[in-house]
């Protein structure tokens, strides 16, 4: 819906260090609560029950010269699965419901609640790490092999493109909507960002899991002409590795909706959008809902720029 630096989140109220690009409900701005964006009166998620906001930093290109251009796409994807549904529903952003939980055990988000998956400030990285193991790259080639990559893939081309991953975690302590770090109130399964359950006694109760897809457009630059010709793009906080890749969440849902859809979303057996609609759990648009808005920081973050919006070094 729009690409700025704003992040109610980590800046509330404020101006974000970095440029983000935002999915979801249109009232999307510098202060957020579930109330304001179930106002919202358009969302770009294809069901329109769903205004939560969804938002993760861009990526650019760096020239020689230290300048930055802007690349296409920016395609987000959501997938839902409840505990019997084995086929993603696509939307901006992604949801799996746990498979591996009976029916009835997964807790909707509720008034309020954000999270955040990833650290922009990382560029090293610790494999042991639940959290950077839910960070993860594509390089995407559909015509051969697309290969997957703990950090923006380097060495390669990548004929058609890069899609940037972020798991969320799936655990909740029950209690708490936010935490200081806006990480600590939630925890990844015991197996890891996609496997295990929440057995941890702190993180009891089950949440829908949130994967997040990000499609990033890069066969259109002559990589001769880079800064770094080996691997030529940089993440909107300055993070030439992609270990800083990171996503943010707020709970916009309409009252009583997602839970229904974890509770009874489960038709056919692969989980059909459409059907779950006929059943009247939700409105779907097959052909996905536009909702552009007006940015709130009056700066340039697209195109050519003679540095990074934030001016944060690389």
């Amino acid at each position: 819906i729009v690409m700025e630096r704003i992040d109610p989140i980590v800046n509330p109220n404020g101006i974000a260090t970095h440029a983000h690009i935002v999915g979801g409900g249109g009232n999307f701005g510098p202060v957020l609560s579930t109330e304001i964006l179930r106002q919202s009166k358009c969302t770009s998620t294809p069901i329109s029950e769903d205004k939560s906001s969804y938002w993760t930093d861009t990526m650019y290109f760096q020239w020689k010269n230290g300048s930055f251009t802007s690349l296409d796409g920016g395609f987000l994807y959501v997938y839902y699965a409840t505990y019997s549904i084995k086929k993603s529903l696509r939307y901006h952003s992604d949801y799996l419901y746990p498979g591996n939980v009976p029916a009835g055990t997964v807790t909707a988000f509720p008034d309020d609640f954000r999270m955040i998956s990833g650290t922009p400030t990382l560029r090293t990285y610790n494999a042991s790490s639940f959290a950077q193991q839910a960070i993860t790259f594509l390089c995407l080639d559909f015509n051969g092999v697309s290969t997957k990559h703990n950090e923006i893939p380097t060495g390669m081309h990548c004929p058609s493109g890069i899609r940037a991953q972020v798991n969320f975690p799936s655990c909740w302590d029950g209690i708490n909507v936010d935490s200081p770090d806006h990480k600590s109130h939630v925890a990844f399964p015991s197996g890891g960002p996609d496997s295990g359950s929440c057995s941890d006694p702190k993180y009891p109760k089950t949440l829908p899991r949130i994967f997040m897809e990000l499609y990033w457009n890069t066969g259109n630059f002559d990589y001769s002409q880079a800064m770094r010709p080996e691997q030529p793009f940089v993440l909107s906080q300055g993070d030439a590795t992609g270990y800083g890749h990171h996503a943010d969440y707020f709970n916009g849902w309409q009252e009583g909706v997602l839970q229904r859809v974890v509770d009874e979303c489960t038709c056919p057996e692969f989980g059909d959008p459409t059907c779950c609609a006929q059943k009247g759990i939700f409105t779907y648009n097959s052909a996905g809902n536009k909702c552009p808005i007006t940015p709130t920081v009056n700066e340039q973050v697209l195109g050519t720029l003679d540095k990074l919006p934030g001016n944060n070094p690389v």
